[in-house]
């Protein structure tokens, strides 16, 4: 899906932020992007989403140099879920959620049947088809940003680049993103995600990319690159890794405790 060569990232020839990074992401990964604040996760995302030029290397999306894209064709190959949104007017939530077919819309035409007929599939597909009428300004922190995720979905495209899609949300809701995040990619979904929390990459992704100073970078499974010493040079504090086993299915999971506290 995503194949990225020395890529160098940044706001300024001379300047880079990030890279040079190469790594490839496959259809039905989940990737988790981890850093610490400020290492230029957000300038790599900017950079595979077209907003920024890259300074160097090459970025590859369904096979093609995504250079090659019109801005339309690129809509139709990624879609993009931002950390947060804040409505400028209150929308109906079906209403947001068909926006998301404007790449497959005509120029100057307003959505149709079929248009409306996606996004309350996408909505039924989160779970979320009882809130299609509910004033988008209305909803939670968690309801919102799954309206976020259902309006990419809607784009029809199989790949989804998320900026920490659980953000200011409580556990409850953080916990239901996560799961819907895990069941779209078991329905052939790529998605690639920055988050805050290591944790998150143990509980569902099965490739990490981490980045940190002077250059570092490792891809890998979860539980081969967030190894102890990985997160301390990362997040530069001291963090021990607990491997618990589940009463309820006998799973063993990973979870990352500061030891600072």
């Amino acid at each position: 899906m995503i194949k990225v060569e020395n890529l160098i990232c940044g706001y300024a020839p001379n300047k880079p932020v990030i890279g040079p990074l190469s790594f490839e992401i496959e259809k039905g990964d989940i990737a988790c992007l981890i850093g610490s604040n400020g290492i230029g996760k957000s300038t790599l995302f900017k950079t595979i989403l077209g907003l920024l030029k890259p300074l160097g290397g090459s970025i590859v999306v369904n096979g093609r140099d995504y250079h090659a894209y019109t801005p339309k064709e690129f809509a139709r190959m990624v879609a993009y879920v931002p950390q947060g949104h804040i409505p400028p007017f209150p929308y109906a939530v079906r209403d947001v959620v068909v926006m998301g077919c404007n790449p497959n819309m005509h120029e100057l035409s307003s959505p149709g049947k079929a248009d409306y007929d996606t996004a309350d599939e996408k909505l039924a597909l989160l779970g979320i088809d009882h809130l299609a009428e509910r004033d988008y300004t209305e909803v939670s922190g968690g309801e919102r940003q799954m309206v976020m995720i259902a309006r990419a979905l809607a784009q029809n495209t199989k790949l989804l680049v998320m900026d920490e899609p659980t953000a200011h949300l409580d556990y409850g809701n953080e916990t239901r993103v996560l799961a819907q995040v895990k069941k779209l990619a078991g329905l052939g979904y790529t998605i690639v995600m920055i988050t805050h929390v290591p944790g998150h990459a143990f509980l569902c992704a099965n490739k990490v990319l981490a980045v940190g100073k002077d250059g570092y970078f490792a891809l890998g499974a979860p539980d081969a690159i967030l190894t102890e010493e990985t997160l301390r040079t990362l997040y530069g504090i001291d963090i021990q890794l607990a491997d618990i086993a589940l009463k309820r299915d006998q799973r063993r999971v990973k979870v990352c405790l500061p030891m600072t506290i």
